[in-house]
């Protein structure tokens, strides 16, 4: 990224959906942007933000770890932060006794943990 004095906005969750969108609109008022997802799909959409004139660094982690947050908060260089928009969250979509407990625990610690973790480094 460069040394111009563009404001930056981190968001998770930005491959796909709400996500996607709060990035194309920080990207549309000028934001340079560090985003991330769990997904491959993270890099197609960094080129669509790239194509509004954002810098755009993309992260493919996992955020329900620290190692993952860590990874994405390496790729913001030292520059200070202007938005954290923490969106990245998952659901398993069925009842709750039908769920896995291991899955139970990756939508905690990705919608909870991971979050919490990653705003207080931020902040």
């Amino acid at each position: 990224m460069s040394a111009h004095p563009r404001q930056l906005a981190i968001v998770t969750g930005a491959s796909t959906g709400i996500g996607y969108e709060l990035a194309k609109i920080c990207a549309q008022n000028g934001f340079d942007l560090v985003v991330a997802a769990d997904e491959p799909l993270i890099n197609q959409a960094a080129e669509d933000f790239r194509k509004l004139g954002a810098e755009v660094e993309a992260v493919e982690t996992d955020l329900a770890t620290t190692e993952g947050n860590d990874k994405l908060l390496a790729a913001v260089k030292g520059r200070p932060v202007d938005a954290l928009l923490a969106n990245a969250g998952r659901g398993l979509g069925h009842g709750f006794l039908d769920q896995d407990f291991r899955e139970v625990r990756h939508v905690i610690d990705t919608n909870i943990t991971g979050t919490i973790y990653l705003i207080q480094k931020v902040g």
